[in-house]
């Protein structure tokens, strides 16, 4: 995309395990020059639902951590479903030191009815040194967009801050009525 665009940044916007990645790109693989930001590939990152932190699945993962079925492998729930629950060796690697990196600035947007990334909260971030950090839930000044996981990504409300998020001249997201889909 860089060659493509001639720029010197791009900003990523990824949902639920895809914000996930684009930390991990910025931290693990080659995203992020620690040691000068103004070089970083990465200048904005705007996620929906990433399990920055884990998720237990709504008690899904809890109960297959108890019942072993988590050291089997990753057959019963896939590579990517195993990496995701929050005591994970890849959740664990990709906050070993801190949230953020420095240079970039992260929006990070959740919803309380968030049946996926669960807790809803731990998909929030804490800025470290040089990087600054917006959480924001997804009805905050708008308790009628019952967004879950899936639908979060579609609800206008959800579009217009990712819209402000990466440009701060966009309208102000709209706070229109959004009931679940699961």
């Amino acid at each position: 995309m860089l060659a493509a665009s001639g720029s010197g940044q791009v900003d990523l916007v990824g949902h639920s395990q895809g914000g996930t990645l684009s930390s991990w790109y910025l931290k693990a693989d080659g995203g992020a020059n620690t040691s000068d930001p103004s070089k970083n590939k990465v200048k904005k990152v705007v996620q929906l639902g990433a399990t920055n932190h884990g998720t237990t699945m709504s008690g899904i993962e809890t109960l297959a951590d108890k019942l072993h079925i988590l050291e089997s492998g990753e057959k019963p729930l896939g590579k990517a479903g195993v990496q995701q629950y929050w005591k994970s060796d890849f959740i664990k690697e990709l906050n070993a030191d801190g949230d953020t990196v420095p240079g970039v600035d992260y929006t990070v947007i959740g919803t309380k009815y968030d049946e996926i990334t669960t807790p809803w909260q731990s998909t929030f971030m804490t800025a470290g040194p040089g990087a600054t950090v917006q959480n924001i839930p997804l009805q905050e000044g708008c308790f009628v967009d019952f967004s879950a996981h899936l639908s979060m990504s579609y609800s206008p409300r959800a579009i217009g801050l990712v819209k402000r998020a990466l440009d701060p001249s966009a309208p102000t997201a709209p706070c229109v009525p959004r009931a679940p889909a699961f």
